[in-house]
């Protein structure tokens, strides 16, 4: 008898092989995987976002676990958690069994402003939850009233020069992600302007079609029918491109101010969270955001698919650490 008949004769080490991966699959079970283990996901999946129902965070999450669910076999669940610029969901996670039926769904602020932001924040973004996955990023668009008479940002800097003092820029609120950049922004171009916080995008919204201020930052979002109408004109854009929806528009880079920050999402785990769980979740995370009509959609609205391995967004959280810390120090940046 041949050696390759051997091989698969009864009690062979490779027909016993071969009898063991067929009855693990029938099983459902993989090769090296015990009888007595779960597969994940064993149960509904929990995704704590931090952000109230019908924002435009929530309106995210939603839509991306309506595309993973039915590929994991179990439904996934939204939580809303708000509050605190995302320390309630992002503490609430913190203490959860890392057994992967539990994710946050995140944003720049909770993870990479907060922790210099606020002196006895009670979880760290490092040591307290495993990265999963980047799922977008949100390019910020600075505007202007038109009453300004100014067209780029060249211009706003010479005006600011020629009448300091008389000229205020509105963001979303003390601490939020759009303060903070232009903070950086008036660092990097000696751009003397003073803050007016507001209660959140629509506030700040009201205030430049009122012309109670003159200069603004949010997303797409917020700011483009006001740009579609003529109500403000965009001066630039941060990120490394232009947004396909405002393409006439800018980068801060182009105009020699690199590195003005972009808003992003993410999905982080409590520390420890089994890798299978956290592989398999960006896994479908990824393939989701490589769907092209996700993409027309988000482009629509002035977002960038994330995706790339969790070490992608490990990355862009210890390089953003500290680089927010040094802006919020120099500016005296305090929460209310």
């Amino acid at each position: 008898m041949s050696t390759e008949l051997n091989r698969h004769a009864p009690g062979s080490r490779m027909a016993r092989r071969s009898f063991l991966a067929s009855s693990l699959a029938l099983c459902g079970l993989a090769p090296g995987q015990s009888a007595g283990a779960e597969r994940w996901p064993s149960r509904p999946i929990i995704l704590t976002q931090t952000g109230v129902a019908g924002s435009a965070p929530d309106t995210v999450a939603r839509d991306l676990v309506e595309r993973i669910g039915l590929a994991l076999g179990q439904p996934i669940l939204v939580e809303n958690v708000s509050g605190g610029g995302g320390i309630i969901a992002m503490e609430k996670v913190r203490h959860a069994p890392p057994d992967g039926h539990r994710f946050v769904f995140t944003h720049i602020g909770a993870v990479a402003i907060n922790p210099a932001l606020f002196k006895a924040l009670p979880y760290d973004p490092v040591r307290d939850f495993d990265p999963v996955s980047l799922v977008l990023t949100a390019p910020m668009i600075l505007v202007v009233s038109p009453a300004l008479g100014v067209e780029s940002l060249d211009q706003l800097m010479e005006l600011v020069r020629r009448k300091p003092g008389t000229l205020m820029y509105g963001s979303a609120g003390i601490g939020t992600p759009p303060h903070i950049f232009i903070e950086q922004l008036k660092f990097a171009t000696r751009m003397g302007v003073d803050h007016v916080p507001f209660k959140g995008s629509p506030g700040l919204v009201q205030a430049l079609m009122g012309g109670h201020i003159q200069i603004g930052m949010e997303g797409a979002t917020a700011l483009m029918p006001l740009i579609a109408s003529g109500k403000v004109r965009a001066l630039a854009v941060s990120g490394d491109t232009r947004m396909e929806i405002l393409p006439q528009v800018p980068t801060f880079a182009e105009m020699g101010v690199p590195d003005i920050g972009l808003s992003w999402l993410a999905v982080m785990a409590p520390k420890g969270t089994l890798p299978e769980a956290v592989n398999g979740f960006n896994r479908e995370i990824t393939r989701v955001l490589a769907s092209p009509d996700l993409r027309r959609t988000w482009a629509a609205l002035g977002r960038r698919p994330g995706g790339g391995a969790p070490e992608v967004l490990a990355e862009r959280i210890r390089s953003e650490l500290p680089r927010w810390r040094e802006v919020i120090e120099r500016a005296g940046i305090r929460p209310e």
